[in-house]
């Protein structure tokens, strides 16, 4: 418990003390958002154009050092919480190489498809490797009462889908201010309390200093945002949650502690895949908290929501897949 209470004070304090210095060099240094991907079509976003990005950086730095820092003192160390910090620190990387091309290249894309995926699954690979090294078990429970899964093959696929997967989900999700973070902030309180449950106080430790620095950067990044997480912070905070639903054996927990990072994604595939076979859209605009802005539930152009109304339903369904969780599970 007390892993629990000093992590999350530590990355609270040190987020309210750092990120508004962060903001004020990235402003200086011009480390600022471009284009937002919806801005050509809403003079809102557009107007975002110029705010500080790659924030991620911010709460991922305390992160790590906070449990460099606080590890002799809590006994937090194992290998399971230095493979999620590994997780989390492999995709920032990809993340802000990504957000760098972007930034000082002046282009609205960053890394190519290939090379990112390329990175990504290595990144993957090499978190198997440690676990793999440190005597992890690899067995993969199925749902429907299937026997559950000992091929180590097997499982170094499903944690290199399950990481490249929900990193992008998360930064498919990261849309709106505030959006993912405070969707994040639920999935990781979430891991928190499955950790605190096992004993694990590694991972104890890590989500704890991870929610504390989460709350402390939503407090510059809720609408009007005046810094975004960037894919430094989305990639990095995906795989963090999928890496924890792999340390601790619950790794279809994720499917419902993660439901509105599956809502986004699944209206991206299915919004493609009409458009591919039939010419038409089924959605306003993808990913779907975009139409839920645009026009609320109705999907009625002339009442959009504001994005305060988009956080707090999409917050809402991740609090509720989340206790839906625990209920049934």
């Amino acid at each position: 418990m007390l892993n629990l209470v000093v992590g999350m004070l530590v990355g609270l304090v040190a987020a309210l003390i750092v990120i508004p210095r962060l903001t004020n060099w990235f402003k200086a240094k011009k480390v600022e958002q471009l284009v937002m991907r919806s801005g050509e079509h809403d003079p809102d976003h557009a107007a975002k154009a110029g705010t500080p990005t790659m924030g991620g950086a911010g709460f991922i730095a305390i992160v790590i050092l906070g449990y460099v820092v606080l590890t002799p003192f809590l006994n937090g160390f194992n290998v399971t919480a230095i493979v999620v910090l590994l997780a989390i620190l492999l995709y920032a990387f990809v993340g802000g190489f990504d957000d760098s091309i972007k930034i000082f290249n002046n282009r609205d894309e960053g890394f190519r498809f290939l090379p990112k995926l390329s990175i990504e699954i290595f990144a993957a690979i090499l978190g198997v490797i440690i676990l793999h090294m440190s005597g992890f078990q690899f067995s993969l429970s199925l749902p429907f009462g299937l026997p559950a899964m000992h091929s180590t093959l097997f499982y170094t696929v499903f944690v290199i889908i399950w990481l490249v997967g929900w990193s992008n989900a998360v930064n498919l999700t990261d849309g709106l201010d505030g959006l993912a973070t405070g969707s994040a902030i639920i999935a990781y309180a979430a891991y928190l309390f499955i950790a605190l449950q096992q004993n694990n106080m590694g991972v104890v430790l890590v989500n704890a200093l991870m929610v504390g620095a989460l709350l402390g950067f939503l407090v510059f990044n809720h609408y009007p945002a005046s810094i975004f997480m960037g894919d430094t912070g989305s990639l990095a905070l995906g795989a963090g949650l999928a890496m924890n639903a792999i340390v601790l054996h619950k790794e279809w927990s994720l499917l419902l502690i993660g439901i509105v990072f599956v809502i986004d994604t699944l209206s991206v595939m299915i919004q493609v895949s009409s458009y591919w076979l039939t010419g038409k859209r089924i959605f306003l605009i993808t990913p779907i908290h975009h139409s839920v802005e645009k026009g609320g539930l109705t999907g009625n152009v002339d009442h959009p929501w504001n994005e305060w109304q988009v956080d707090a339903l999409f917050w809402g369904i991740t609090l509720v897949g989340t206790l839906l969780y625990f209920m049934i599970f």
